[in-house]
C-alpha cells in the first residue's frame, strides 16, 4: 500500500508540473485556445493529457477565460495568464 501511495504522489507531482508548464506557456504566448495549447504541447514533445490541460485552465489562479474565437466555424474559448497584479 505504501508503494501505491508513493506512485500516486509521483503521478500527482508530475501532473502538477505539466500543468505549470501550460500556465507558463500561456504567460509567454497567450491568449490561446485549447487547440493552440495542444499544438504547443506537441511541438515541445510533451504529452497531451486532458486532465492536465483541465487542471491548468480551470484550477490555476493565474489563468482566466479571456474571450472566444471562431475556428473552422466553431466557437472556442481563449485563455490568458493573469497575475492579478495588473492595474
Amino acid at each position: 500500500m505504501l508503494i501505491m501511495r508513493r506512485r500516486w504522489s509521483e503521478e500527482r507531482r508530475k501532473s502538477r508540473q505539466e500543468a505549470e508548464w501550460i500556465v507558463a506557456w500561456l504567460r509567454d504566448n497567450g491568449p490561446a485556445s485549447i487547440r493552440e495549447i495542444v499544438v504547443a504541447l506537441n511541438s515541445a514533445g510533451r504529452g497531451v493529457k486532458a486532465h492536465v490541460i483541465r487542471r491548468a485552465l480551470l484550477k490555476s489562479p493565474f489563468v482566466i477565460k479571456s474571450g472566444e474565437v471562431i475556428l473552422e466555424g466553431e466557437k472556442h474559448s481563449l485563455y490568458s495568464f493573469d497575475s492579478g497584479l495588473d492595474s
